[in-house]
């Protein structure tokens, strides 16, 4: 079904005139310089293009001819365009520890061969092609890059030609991409072929034993592909690698140009750890244009005026026009890089007013005080939520396997991954500070208490409540604050640094020893705020009395709640009475 619906997307994309889709034969690379020649096939110039990104110079997507497959091992060339080692016969040697150029013959050779046979092949005469030819073919031209101020930063790199009377790279003019085309289909057709049914199309066609590859941008060091067979053990009936997926060439060529598409598009795709999640609509544009934003990674900026409306009216239940009695399906893909091939975290397919009732329910189940108004995102982005579970609040420690996981239950509505619960148990008691029990933590926690366990538990504080995990932390937090006043803020640690991991775990054993150390910070506070001393004693007694004993330890659920509770608590200390009021 994945390559059935990405072939379906790859054909609505080349119907759209205003949609920039590589048609089969042609792929987005990245480019980084541009060697400029005249019509003589003398050297003019070299052009650099790539653009500044966070103070570093970054290649540009250029649309370039180009084979199926990937180039691994060996030598195979590309069209009027590639690397140094192709271009001129020149690549610097990464391993030689000053600078130094190696020669690259057989490279050379092999780039210029390809001219050459796309030129028998379709009878190309072309100006621009001869000078590409002129140019390679002529030590004198080629030496003059070597004094070029790029000269190192251009070795090892992709680059494309240009024809100065012309102003277009070479594979732009219009007589060059026919011929190309018309050199691809032979190329592709004259293979040998046995004709099958094609899993995809369901058609009889001559069916690909190789299959093209997927960009590098899903992140893995090499292209790769998405479908593939490469070893023994894994073959049947005497059927050769990609014989045994019976895809045809033109169903492979399509799904295969739909995942280039969304790895490309940025506004198809977001990275969170190592899965890149891609997505789009059958038709809803709307939805689609709001859901990168709504799960993006590393966000620091707001939210637009439009999509928090947005996500307000989902979260409270009222479907917006955008979306309500949608029934147009979205489609959501998880991907993770493999050194043989690209594997399927997840998959999920739903119709778009169902998917937004599903991130609506999300989000009210995350929904909490903050505890920075002005800072604290009220809409959580999975990044903000996952990188709570990860050590020392590092991406690269981010726990794998749990990404994918928890996007499904988010679009399905299905329980969150049980062992989140334990990670983040486990990170509240390692941590210290602020960050051991924070906003998004303390969200993420009433999100699975509430939606695994069905605990219920409110947005602020909730003075009704009697289960005694919520109750102690309400506790912990009320002899922590009376532990601050009594010291009018001179204090370098408070009970939480020495006691909250081993309270929340093992409260009867805890909390006997805080309660006698409070008695020493309530006596402190009656000398200074006798009548703040004497509301903080009410508020004791007033939690104390909801339950009768502490419980030797607490369960992981357990421990969430006295973390809900904790900052429930914690937080209502700071909330004005006129807050208190609004809300």
């Amino acid at each position: 079904m994945i390559l059935q619906e990405l072939t379906k997307l790859y054909e609505r994309l080349l119907e759209n005139p205003d949609i920039d889709v590589c048609e089969p034969g042609f792929s987005k690379e990245n480019i980084s310089f541009k060697i400029v020649i005249d019509r003589g096939g003398k050297f003019k110039h070299l052009e650099d293009l790539r653009e500044m990104e966070n103070g570093n110079p970054r290649p540009v997507k250029i649309e370039v001819p180009k084979f199926d497959g990937k180039r691994a091992s060996g030598v195979k060339s590309y069209f009027l365009w590639d690397k140094s080692d192709y271009t001129i016969g020149r690549r610097k040697d990464e391993k030689a520890e000053t600078f130094s150029v190696l020669q690259t013959p057989k490279h050379h050779a092999a780039f210029l061969e390809l001219i050459s046979n796309v030129i028998n092949v379709t009878k190309l005469e072309h100006p621009v092609v001869t000078a590409v030819q002129a140019f390679c073919s002529d030590e004198r031209e080629i030496s003059k890059l070597e004094r070029h101020s790029h000269w190192e930063e251009f070795l090892n790199t992709f680059a494309v030609f240009e024809v100065e009377e012309c102003g277009l790279t070479v594979f732009e003019e219009s007589a060059v991409i026919q011929a190309w085309k018309q050199y691809y289909t032979i190329s592709a057709t004259g293979k040998k072929m046995e004709n099958g049914l094609c899993l995809v199309s369901g058609q009889q066609s001559g069916l690909t034993t190789t299959l093209p590859t997927i960009k590098k941008g899903v992140g893995g060091k090499n292209d790769v592909p998405f479908v593939s067979c490469n070893i023994d053990t894994g073959e049947s009936y005497k059927l050769r690698k990609g014989q045994n997926a019976s895809i045809s060439s033109t169903a492979a060529a399509a799904f295969t140009g739909a995942l280039n598409y969304l790895v490309d598009e940025r506004r198809h795709h977001f990275r969170i750890a190592d899965t890149l999640t891609l997505f789009w609509a059958e038709k809803n544009a709307t939805f689609a244009g709001f859901f990168s934003d709504m799960f993006d990674g590393n966000r620091d900026e707001g939210y637009s005026v439009d999509l928090e409306t947005f996500l307000r009216s989902i979260r409270s239940g009222k479907m917006p026009e955008s979306v309500a009695h949608d029934k147009s399906r979205f489609f959501v893909l998880g991907l993770v890089p493999n050194s043989a091939r690209i594997s399927v975290r997840f998959w999920h397919v739903d119709s778009v007013e169902m998917m937004a009732r599903e991130i609506g329910t999300h989000f009210e189940h995350l929904s909490i005080i903050p505890q920075h108004k002005d800072s604290d995102h009220e809409f959580p982005s999975i990044w903000q939520l996952v990188i709570e579970t990860a050590t020392l609040h590092k991406t690269e420690n981010i726990p794998p396997n749990i990404v994918g996981p928890l996007m499904r239950s988010i679009l399905s509505g299905s329980d969150y991954p049980a062992n989140i619960l334990s990670l983040l148990v486990s990170r509240m008691r390692s941590d210290q500070g602020n960050r051991q029990l924070n906003y998004y933590r303390a969200s993420f926690f009433k999100a699975i208490l509430n939606r695994n366990f069905k605990r219920r538990l409110t947005m602020a504080l909730d003075t009704e409540r009697t289960t005694i995990p919520y109750c102690l932390g309400r506790l912990f937090a009320a002899l922590e604050k009376t532990q601050e006043d009594s010291a009018d803020g001179s204090i370098n640690a408070t009970i939480r640094d020495r006691y909250f991991a081993s309270a929340s775990a093992r409260p009867k054993v805890v909390f006997a020893l805080i309660l006698r150390l409070a008695q020493n910070h309530l006596k402190k506070m009656k000398s200074k705020s006798p009548g703040l001393a004497i509301d903080r004693e009410k508020l004791l007694q007033e939690i104390m009395s909801k339950f009768h004993e502490f419980p030797a330890t607490l369960k992981l659920e357990e421990q969430g709640e006295f973390a809900i509770g904790y900052y429930h608590q914690r937080q209502d200390f700071f909330i004005s009475k006129q807050d208190k009021a609004e809300n």
